[in-house]
């Protein structure tokens, strides 16, 4: 059964996306799809993301949508997109992090 799952999911995006400046490549988002199981997310987020060139990196927090509600705003719009499309993957705002040098 296809169920809205929330997921923060850090990533690794193309030198250049979003008008970043140099360095700042990795980062983190939330994330509102459609799925049948956390792995079935992981998997169909993976996909996804690689039409853009960019690379999933970890799903942290991966839940069922609370129907109850109590999201933020940002989240709560995402979810009310997201139950319009059953296909959808709603991706939220991208926080970059500059990587460290080892």
């Amino acid at each position: 059964m296809q169920r809205l799952w929330k997921v923060i999911a850090e990533i690794e995006v193309q030198p250049g996306d979003f008008n970043l400046e140099p360095g700042y490549t990795k980062g983190f988002m939330n994330v509102i799809t459609w799925a049948s199981s956390a792995h079935s997310v992981q998997e169909k987020l993976s996909q996804y993301l690689k039409s853009f060139d960019w690379q999933l990196l970890l799903v942290d927090d991966v839940a069922v949508v609370d129907e109850s509600g109590g999201y933020e705003e940002e989240i709560a719009e995402m979810i009310e997109r997201a139950r319009q499309n059953p296909k959808a993957i709603i991706l939220g705002c991208f926080h970059a992090y500059q990587q460290r040098l080892q």
